[in-house]
C-alpha cells in the first residue's frame, strides 16, 4: 500500500528509523505512536522515496452519517421560548492594591 501524501511518506520514514534504531522519536509524537503500533514488516511498505506528484497534505475523510446535532447553546431554532433576560447594570471591575 503506497503513501497517499508527502507528510505521510516523511511520518512513515521517520516511524521506520524509530523501528531499526537509526534515530529516536519524542514520546508522544505521532512517529513514536506510529513505529509502537504498527509492525516492521508492513511499515515497511510505505517507507522509501515519496513518488512524484503526491499533495503535501490530504484532508480527512468525511464524518459517517448520524444524528443531527441538537441544539443547546441557546435561543434559535428548535428553542423558540428561550429569552435572554437583562438581568440589570453591570457589575463594577474590582480593584487591588
Amino acid at each position: 500500500m503506497p503513501v497517499v501524501s508527502k507528510n505521510q511518506a516523511v511520518a512513515m520514514n521517520l516511524a521506520h528509523a524509530v523501528q531499526t534504531g537509526q534515530a529516536k522519536a519524542k514520546p508522544g509524537s505521532p512517529s513514536a505512536e506510529i513505529a509502537k503500533s504498527m509492525k516492521p514488516s508492513s511499515l515497511a511498505d510505505f517507507t522509501g522515496p515519496a513518488p512524484a506528484g503526491l499533495p503535501k497534505k490530504v484532508a480527512p475523510p468525511p464524518a459517517a452519517p448520524g444524528p443531527p446535532a441538537k441544539n443547546v447553546g441557546g435561543p434559535g431554532p428548535g428553542r423558540p421560548n428561550m429569552r435572554v433576560k437583562n438581568v440589570g447594570k453591570p457589575v463594577k471591575k474590582m480593584r487591588f492594591m
